[in-house]
């Protein structure tokens, strides 16, 4: 299945972007095109498990999501249930000044609707990740 790397450097704190991005029941605010609802269903320190609606890949999937947060570096991502079920999402955050770079590595297993993105899958999860990227460096910045 598609294995997908991203980086992107935003003119923002660390902290503020990690905080933004680890903040799961307002990304429907911030976000609206990609996270339609995310509902916490459970958070343990470092552990979140939340129910997510979101759409990937120009697919409207409902997924359960662990999120682990070593803040401000590491955002682990492990999608339990849905479509993507099994993938695994890793989000670094490095400090440089005032800039911020992000690198996402994951490893996408993919199932249900987004089975039919076929051999496409690699290049349209890419390119969803780097829109997702461009509307949190504009909200950010």
């Amino acid at each position: 299945m598609p294995q997908v790397r991203v980086e992107k450097v935003i003119l923002a704190d660390r902290d503020k972007v990690f905080n933004t991005v680890t903040d799961f029941v307002n990304l429907p605010n911030k976000l609206p095109n990609v996270f339609k609802l995310v509902t916490i269903l459970s958070q343990d320190s470092d552990v979140i498990i939340t129910e997510e609606f979101v759409v990937m890949a120009g697919r409207e999937i409902t997924q359960k999501v662990r999120h682990v947060v070593k803040a401000p570096s590491i955002h682990e991502v492990f999608i339990l249930e849905g479509d993507a079920r099994d993938s695994h999402i890793v989000e670094n955050y490095e400090s440089s000044g005032k800039e911020t770079k992000i690198t996402i590595d994951a490893d996408f297993k993919l199932g249900g609707k987004l089975k039919v993105l076929g051999f496409l899958a690699k290049g349209k999860i890419k390119k969803s990740i780097e829109e997702t990227m461009d509307e949190f460096a504009k909200i950010l910045e």
